[in-house]
């Protein structure tokens, strides 16, 4: 399961990676073109859109390698075995809470595409940008079930 999480947080990373840069260009060139004639329509809708992607798609590789804020400043101080049981019931509750925001937002874009919901600006289909942040937040849950049942593991060892 790791491998398999690890290709996949890398593969969603790189897309997050091609999106941010994306967004650059198009923030750079708005700015250009502002200063030689007019501005590219649309653009904000573009790097709202462009902006959840590279959130959505980062997030597995984040909790992945840990690269997180994470406050541990009461519990440092308490018994292992209860650090380890906190962090099972932490990592459980946030595969269980994340697992339902992946779950609506997979809803949202089938919706959104049966329903042939458009974007106020561009008037342009959005559904394929819901589905790729309901990608990123369903790998973003495989992370975070690997890491629960790593977490109930190390309990259970205890």
């Amino acid at each position: 399961m790791n491998k398999f999480n690890w290709v996949i947080s890398r593969l969603l990373l790189y897309v997050a990676g091609s999106a941010l840069l994306m967004m650059v260009f198009l923030v750079v060139g708005n700015i250009v073109m502002r200063q030689v004639s007019s501005s590219f329509g649309g653009t904000t809708e573009i790097v709202g859109w462009l902006t959840a992607v590279v959130v959505a798609l980062s997030l597995a590789y984040s909790q992945l390698t840990k690269a997180h804020i994470e406050l541990d400043l009461l519990v440092e101080h308490l018994p292992s075995r209860l650090q380890s049981v906190l962090y099972v019931l932490v990592s459980g509750a946030s595969f269980l809470f994340f697992s339902m925001v992946a779950w609506k937002l997979w809803e949202y874009g089938v919706s959104a595409m049966q329903r042939g919901s458009l974007s106020q600006t561009l008037r342009i289909a959005f559904y394929p940008i819901v589905y790729l942040v309901a990608l990123g937040f369903s790998a973003f849950c495989l992370v975070l079930l690997a890491d629960f049942l790593h977490s109930l593991k190390k309990v259970v060892a205890q």
